[in-house]
C-alpha cells in the first residue's frame, strides 16, 4: 500500500513538472504578427541578393586580394566572385519564391552573411554619438 502512495506521488510531481514546462514553453510559440514580420523579412532579404548579387563580382576579388595578396585576388577571386554571384542570386530567388515557408528554422537567412554588404553601409547608426560640430 505505501509503494502505491509513493507510486502515485511520484507521477504526480511529473505530471506537475511536465505541465509546466509544456506552460513554459509557450510563450515561445510564433504568433501571427511575428510570422508575418519575419516572412517580410525574408522576402525583402530574398529581393536584396537578387537585386545586388552581381556585388559578389566586386567583392570577393578585392577581399581575396586584401587578405592573400595580388597573385590569388586577380585569378581566384573573379572564379569566386562569379561562384557566389550565381550562389547569392539563387539564395535571393528562393527566400522571394518561398518566404512565407520558415526554411531554414524560423525564417533564419539561408546564407551568411545575409546581405553582400554590411548594414551600416547605408543605415547610420542611431545609437552611436554625433560627431562633433565644427564652429
Amino acid at each position: 500500500m505505501r509503494t502505491m502512495a509513493t507510486l502515485v506521488s511520484v507521477m504526480m510531481a511529473a505530471v506537475l513538472v511536465a505541465g509546466s514546462h509544456a506552460w513554459a514553453d509557450q510563450a515561445k510559440v510564433e504568433t501571427a504578427d511575428s510570422a508575418t514580420r519575419n516572412a517580410s523579412g525574408k522576402f525583402g532579404r530574398g529581393l536584396v541578393n537578387v537585386t545586388t548579387g552581381w556585388g559578389e563580382l566586386i567583392k570577393c576579388p578585392r577581399e581575396i586580394k586584401r587578405d592573400r595578396g595580388m597573385l590569388l585576388g586577380v585569378t581566384w577571386g573573379p572564379l569566386k566572385g562569379v561562384a557566389m554571384t550565381v550562389v547569392r542570386t539563387t539564395v535571393g530567388v528562393l527566400e522571394t519564391g518561398l518566404f512565407f515557408y520558415p526554411l531554414p528554422g524560423n525564417y533564419d537567412p539561408m546564407l551568411q552573411p545575409e546581405f553582400i554588404w554590411p548594414g551600416d553601409c547605408f543605415i547610420r547608426d542611431r545609437s552611436a554619438a554625433a560627431p562633433p560640430v565644427a564652429p
